[in-house]
């Protein structure tokens, strides 16, 4: 159960940190930030963010938290519901 919540934990630091990018955006003039969805281009966020004194370091962070948070949920459903089906 722990493995589960730890994955739900990282793929929340992800979300904010992917909510706090978009808001960035938003405030510089970057009109559909906050509307694309998973379309989002960070490679945007990349070309501004050494004019306004941003550091890339978060980006890294939000996509290392989506892939182990996935990691995680996966790896725990497994543990937790097991590979077999139990039957009666």
């Amino acid at each position: 159960m722990i493995i589960l919540i730890a994955g739900g934990l990282l793929i929340c630091v992800a979300a904010a940190l992917d909510a706090g990018f978009r808001i960035r955006m938003s405030r510089i003039g970057y009109k559909w930030a906050l509307l694309q969805g998973g379309a989002f281009d960070y490679s945007q966020y990349h070309k501004v963010r050494k004019d306004h004194g941003w550091a890339a370091w978060p980006v890294y962070v939000m996509w290392a938290s989506v892939i182990c948070g996935i990691t995680l949920l996966i790896a725990g459903f497994f543990v937790y519901f097991g590979t077999t089906p139990k039957h009666s």
